[in-house]
C-alpha cells in the first residue's frame, strides 16, 4: 500500500518516503559538516508516524487527530546511541508544536507533554513499514561529542551547549520540512535574496575614495580605520572594533565584514543593531552605496516591504519569504530578533537559526547586550563562532572588557582580536568636556541652555521631561521641543525632523539672531538620532548613556572650542537610592579628569558587571528551576527567552484618517502585518498606573483583537503626547 504524506487540492499525492527523502536532503544541505549525517537522519525519521493506518485515514478525509511526530522520536530512541538519539528525540517530537521540555523519568503521558512522557506513549498504530523504505546513515556519537568538546566541559557548560545544539538542529529540520512541504503543496520554488560581495566592496571603496582628508580629525579617522582593515586579516573568532564616536564605525565595519566574507568565503553578512531607529539609518546608507549589488533583507518589527514603493510584486514575495528563514546574503536585524531566535523553542522563530552559521555577524553598539541575558547572549556568539563557522565583530565607542567577558561567559579559549590597538588618535574625537553641576534647579538649567544657540536636555523619565517642558514655557515658547514615548512614533519622527532642520539652519547661518533651540527628551534621543547641539545636559545615569548624550553635542566638531556636557540632578524630586550604573558614573565624574578615557570606561563596566553577576547569569539554561542538571531534562518549552520585559501599555491614537480606518477594521476582523505596523507608528506608551487612570476615566478601549485605542483625543497633544487629564476635566 502506498503511504501518503501530503495531498494537493487537485488530488496529486506526495508519498511519505518522497517527503522524508526530500526533507532529509535539505536538512543535510543546511547542516554544518559534522552534523550532516545527524540532520539527514532527522529528515528521514521525522514523519515515519505517517505510516500509521490512522494517519492514512485522516489524510483521506477522516476527521481524527493523529500524533505522528512522537513515533519518529521513539524510533530514534531505539535505533541510535544516547547522544545522537536524544538530539533526534527533541527535534522530531517537537517539529510541529515546538521543542518540548525534557521532563523527568516519572512523567506520564496522561499528565504532561514532556519528552519523557511522550516517549512512554503506546497508543499508536503500527508504523514499522518505514523500515522497508527508509535507511538511516551510521552515526558517530564520539566524533560529535569530541567536535563540540562535551567531554572536557563542566556540567553547566554541557547543558547550555547542548541546548544551543538542539535548537540549531531543530532549525535545520523544520526549515527543510517547511520548504519540502511548500514546494509540493503550493508548487513554490523559492529564489533567495542575493548580494555580490565583491561588487559591494568595490562600491564601498569608491565611496571611501571620495573622502578627502584635509583636517587633522579626518586624517586621524583614516589612520584608525586603516588599523581595522589590517587587523581584520588576522585569524580570530571574535573581533573587537573599539572606535570613538565620529570615526566612521559603520562603514568601516561594513568594509571589514565584506573583506572577511570574501576572503573566508562566508555565506552571508548579518548586521545586528539594538534599535529600529539605527536600522533605518544604516539600511538606507547601505542601500544607497551598494545599489543593485545587494538585495538587503531588513528584518525588524517596524519595517514592511509593502511600504517600499519602487519594489516589484515579485521582489516583495521573495523578501517576505526570506524573512521566514533568512535565506539572504545580507541581513540587517535587531538584537531582540537575533537573540530571541537563539533562545526560542518555536518552529516559526527557530526556522532561521541555521542561517546564522557560516556568516560574518556584526554587533553594533555591542555594549548594549541585555544584562538579564548577558551569559546566554555571549554563549550564542561563542558557539556560533567556535562550532558553526561564523565570525563576529563587536562594534562600539564604549567597549567593555569583552575579552575577559567572552572567556568567562562564553568559551574560555575563544580567539579574540582587537582591531584597534593604537588609541593615540582618539583625542581628536574628544569634542566635548564633561562638567558635573550636582543638584540644580530647573531655572539654572534653563538659564544655561538659553545662552547657547542650541541645547539638548536629556532626563530619565517621561514625567520629568514633560514637567521641564512646561516649566520652560511649553508650546507657547518658541523653539522649545519635547520628546518622549508618550508621543506616537509618527509625532516623534516629525518632531526630530523639525529639530534637525532647525539645527542645520543654525549651523549654516550662525549670524542670524533667533531664540535658542532647546530640546527636552528622554533617553530615546541617545541612539540612532543624528543631531548636533552646541551644549547638552544629562540627568545622572550610567556612563554609557551620559556619553551617548555627549555624542549629540558638537558632533561634527564644528565649534571652535569643545562643546560642554553638563551632568546634574534636579532639586525638588523624590530621591531614590542610585543604582550601580548611576553611582559608578557619579564616582568617575567626581574623580576622573576625562571620562572618555578607555580606562574609565573599562572601570565603569567592570564595576557594573561585578555587582550584576547574578542577573547576568540568571537566564542561562543551567540555572532554570526546571533544569535537572542533565540534558534529558532541559526545559525548552518553559524557558522564557523574551529579552524585552516592558511594563508599559501601548495605546493607539486615532488622529489620522488612515489610522481610523485600520481601527474600524480591527473591530470586525484580524489585522494584517501591514495594518499592525500602521498601528505601531500611531501608538504611544503609558505605564500601568497611567493606563489604569485612563481606563477609569473611560477614554481607552481594548477590542477583541487586543488593540487598545484612545477614544477621547483631548487626552493627546502632539507636543507632549498622551496625558491623563483631558481638556474637558476641571478640578
Amino acid at each position: 500500500m502506498e503511504m501518503i504524506a501530503h495531498k494537493r487540492e487537485d488530488g496529486t499525492a506526495q508519498t511519505v518516503v518522497e517527503h522524508l527523502e526530500g526533507t532529509a536532503d535539505l536538512a543535510e544541505q543546511f547542516a554544518i559538516p559534522p552534523l550532516k549525517n545527524l540532520l539527514k537522519n532527522s529528515g528521514l525519521l521525522h514523519d515515519v508516524g505517517k505510516y500509521q493506518k490512522s494517519f492514512q485515514e485522516r489524510i483521506q478525509g477522516k476527521n481524527i487527530r493523529v500524533d505522528h511526530s512522537t513515533c519518529g522520536a521513539i524510533t530514534a530512541e531505539h535505533d541510535f546511541d544516547a547522544f545522537e538519539a536524544l538530539i533526534l528525540e527533541y527535534i522530531i517530537a517537537g517539529h510541529h508544536a515546538g521543542i518540548p521540555d525534557g521532563g523527568d523519568l516519572a512523567d506520564q503521558p496522561s499528565e504532561t507533554a514532556t519528552l519523557s512522557a511522550r516517549l512512554k506513549k503506546t497508543d499508536f498504530d503500527d508504523w514499522s513499514q518505514y523500515k522497508h523504505e527508509v535507511h538511516c546513515l551510521p552515526s558517530d556519537n564520539y566524533a560529535l561529542m569530541h567536535y563540540f568538546n562535551f567531554l572536557n566541559s563542566t556540567k553547566e557548560e554541557v547543558i547550555d551547549k547542548f541546548t544551543f545544539l538542539v535548537r540549531y538542529c531543530y532549525s535545520c529540520l523544520v526549515d527543510a520540512d517547511s520548504l519540502d512541504t511548500e514546494q509540493f503543496c503550493d508548487q513554490i520554488k523559492r529564489e533567495p535574496l542575493t548580494s555580490r560581495f565583491e561588487n559591494c566592496l568595490s562600491r564601498l571603496n569608491q565611496r571611501f575614495s571620495h573622502f578627502i582628508c584635509t583636517t587633522e580629525l579626518q586624517k586621524a579617522r583614516s589612520r584608525i580605520q586603516a588599523q581595522a582593515y589590517e587587523s581584520i586579516m588576522k585569524d580570530a573568532e571574535v573581533y573587537l572594533m573599539n572606535m570613538p564616536t565620529g570615526s566612521g564605525k559603520t562603514l568601516c565595519s561594513a568594509k571589514c565584514a565584506l573583506t572577511k566574507a570574501i576572503t573566508e568565503k562566508k555565506k552571508r553578512i548579518i548586521y545586528v543593531i539594538p534599535y529600529n531607529s539605527i536600522i533605518d539609518q544604516t539600511a538606507q546608507e547601505f542601500e544607497t552605496i551598494f545599489g543593485e549589488d545587494a538585495e538587503i533583507l531588513r528584518h525588524q518589527s517596524t519595517y514592511d516591504i509593502e511600504d517600499k514603493e519602487d519594489a516589484t510584486d515579485v521582489y516583495k514575495v521573495r523578501f517576505s519569504q526570506a524573512t521566514e528563514n533568512w535565506d539572504a546574503d545580507f541581513i540587517i536585524t535587531t538584537a531582540v530578533q537575533f537573540f530571541e531566535t537563539t533562545f526560542s523553542n518555536k518552529r516559526s522563530r527557530l526556522r532561521k537559526m541555521h542561517n546564522m552559521a557560516d556568516s560574518v555577524i556584526i554587533f553594533d553598539e555591542a555594549h548594549l547586550m541585555p544584562l538579564d541575558f548577558f551569559q546566554p547572549c555571549l554563549e550564542s556568539v561563542a558557539y556560533l563562532t567556535r562550532y558553526f563557522g561564523s565570525q563576529a565583530i563587536f562594534l562600539t565607542a564604549t567597549m567593555p572588557n569583552y575579552k575577559d567577558l567572552l572567556h568567562r561567559y562564553g568559551l574560555k579559549d575563544l580567539v579574540i582580536q582587537d582591531l584597534i590597538t593604537d588609541q593615540s588618535d582618539f583625542h581628536y574625537f574628544d569634542k566635548c568636556e564633561y562638567c558635573d553641576l550636582g543638584m540644580v534647579s530647573p531655572e539654572l538649567i534653563y538659564g544655561k541652555a538659553s545662552q547657547a544657540p542650541s541645547a539638548l536636555i536629556v532626563v530619565n523619565s517621561r514625567k520629568t521631561a514633560k514637567a521641564l517642558y512646561e516649566d520652560f514655557g511649553g508650546k507657547d515658547q518658541k523653539n522649545l521641543y519635547h520628546l518622549s514615548t508618550h508621543m506616537t512614533k509618527i509625532d516623534i519622527e516629525d518632531t526630530i525632523q523639525t529639530i534637525k532642520s532647525q539645527l542645520e539652519a543654525i549651523r549654516k547661518h550662525p549670524e542670524k539672531k533667533q531664540a535658542p533651540l532647546i530640546v527636552i527628551s528622554t533617553s530615546l534621543i541617545e541612539a540612532g538620532v543624528d543631531l548636533d547641539f552646541h551644549i547638552a545636559f544629562r540627568e545622572y545615569t550610567g556612563l554609557d548613556s551620559i556619553l551617548q548624550t555627549g555624542g549629540r553635542c558638537n558632533r561634527e566638531g564644528s565649534d571652535p572650542n569643545k562643546g560642554q556636557v553638563f551632568t546634574f540632578s534636579l532639586e525638588g524630586q523624590t530621591r531614590r537610592a542610585d543604582d550601580i550604573r548611576t553611582s559608578t558614573a557619579k564616582d568617575l565624574l567626581r574623580n576622573e579628569s576625562n571620562i572618555l578615557d578607555s580606562r574609565c570606561i573599562t572601570q565603569y563596566y567592570d564595576t557594573v558587571y561585578y555587582f550584576n553577576e547574578d542577573a547576568m547569569t540568571k537566564n542561562a539554561m543551567y540555572r532554570h528551576p526546571k533544569c535537572g542538571g542533565d540534558p534529558t531534562s532541559i526545559p525548552f518549552a518553559s524557558y522564557d527567552g523574551s529579552i524585552i520585559d516592558s511594563l508599559d501599555e501601548s495605546v493607539v491614537v486615532p488622529n489620522t484618517e488612515k489610522i481610523q480606518k485600520v481601527i474600524e477594521k480591527s473591530k470586525y476582523t484580524s489585522l494584517s502585518k501591514k495594518d499592525y505596523r500602521h498601528l505601531q507608528r500611531a501608538a504611544c506608551n503609558v505605564n500601568r498606573r497611567e493606563f489604569e487612570e485612563l481606563k477609569q476615566q473611560g477614554v481607552v478601549e481594548t477590542n477583541q483583537f487586543g488593540v487598545t485605542v484612545l477614544t477621547n483625543l483631548s487626552y493627546y497633544h502632539r507636543d507632549v503626547g498622551i496625558v491623563t487629564e483631558g481638556e474637558d476635566i476641571f478640578i
